[in-house]
């Protein structure tokens, strides 16, 4: 079941803000730095808390297991999330093992690839 973010209850509140110390653990035991993550694990920290209170059948496990997981669950599915963008490079980068060869070098007109572009009318 996927919860949507909403206000926090008193009583979420009050869980949330007992744990929070847990989201700054989580991101130096796994070497993740604040500034480019926080923002990944605090939404699934919240989530977590939601699904808590929402979910008595999660009473049977530990609240810190299940915020540990779900913050690792999200930097997982960034992670993943990440390695399907389009990544850009810069014509000037050196081709790795290369000699210092670059993109640009390696641009001529015997290996450009035109596709002609057709035109339907109508």
């Amino acid at each position: 079941m996927q919860l949507q973010l909403s206000p926090l209850s008193p009583a979420e509140q009050a869980v949330a803000a007992q744990n929070a110390y847990m989201i700054s653990r989580f991101l130096a035991a796994n070497r993740l730095p604040a500034d480019d993550w926080w923002d990944v694990v605090v939404f699934r920290y919240l989530l977590t808390v939601k699904n808590w209170f929402s979910r008595p059948e999660l009473y049977k496990y530990e609240f810190s297991t299940l915020a540990w997981q779900g913050m690792r669950s999200a930097v997982d599915n960034e992670r993943r999330k990440q390695n399907r963008r389009i990544q850009t490079i810069s014509l000037d980068e050196v081709i790795p093992g290369t000699e210092g060869l670059t993109w640009a070098d390696m641009v001529t007109e015997d290996n450009l690839d035109y596709t002609p572009i057709r035109r339907c009318d109508k």
